[in-house]
């Protein structure tokens, strides 16, 4: 056990400029926010403007939390619905699921991170931390494993045959790191071609042709 004590975290105190700081290698790239058009409501010193509207998206990819976004840009939760709710304000929908979106990923990341290396919790004697344990969460992990894996452990797996290879996961992990290798160094001029390619790859295996899907119809012709 260690004995050296932690102190407490303090989450109220943390702004979303203070946790990009203490961002590691581990955590997903920086929330890049959508090209959107701002919405336009009625002009006041103290209103949505265009500037406002980004900012409330970024800290919302950064918190996932509508609360502490409006806080972060110094704006209630009603006046943020009531903004998203405008007719005119679909760019703006569009960029909060975005950012949505990518707070989930962060969270799925984290949920991960701790069914793999569990939870530190202190350990107290005579009203003095001398350590910690670290607990495991097995149905944390049980529900990871069904839910990223469900070929191998999902519930249905006694009623259905699974056709493929036993090492597919590897096999594609492998190769895919071949493709980050492939594109590292790859020069500028080519980066566009590169990126229509994988997307044309990843559509592929996503939505796979099923035999004589893509022959063109003669429509009579002989």
């Amino acid at each position: 056990m260690s004995e050296s004590p932690t102190s407490p975290h303090r989450a109220s105190a943390d702004s979303p400029d203070s946790r990009k700081s203490k961002r590691s290698k581990f955590d997903p790239p920086e929330f890049e926010p959508p090209e959107f058009e701002p919405c336009h409501p009625r002009r006041r010193f103290s209103g949505w403007t265009a500037e406002r509207q980004v900012r409330f998206v970024e800290a919302l990819a950064e918190t996932g939390c509508i609360t502490e976004a409006c806080q972060a840009v110094g704006m209630s939760r009603q006046s943020a619905y009531a903004l998203r709710a405008r007719a005119d304000a679909v760019s703006f929908r569009n960029a909060w699921d975005a950012a949505l979106d990518y707070a989930i990923r962060r969270l799925g990341d984290a949920v991960l991170s701790r069914a793999i290396n569990g939870v530190a919790v202190p350990v107290f004697f005579q009203g003095e931390q001398i350590g910690e344990k670290r607990y495991y969460n097995d149905r944390l992990a049980m529900f990871l494993l069904h839910s990223r894996d469900p070929l191998r452990f999902g519930k249905w797996r006694d009623r259905h045959e699974f056709e493929g290879h036993p090492e597919a996961a590897a096999m594609a992990f492998g190769e895919a790191k071949q493709k980050v290798r492939a594109d590292a160094d790859l020069p500028c001029d080519k980066v566009g071609d590169r990126v229509v390619l994988r997307h044309q790859e990843l559509a592929a295996m996503l939505w796979p042709e099923e035999p004589g899907e893509s022959e063109e119809p003669d429509n009579g012709r002989t």
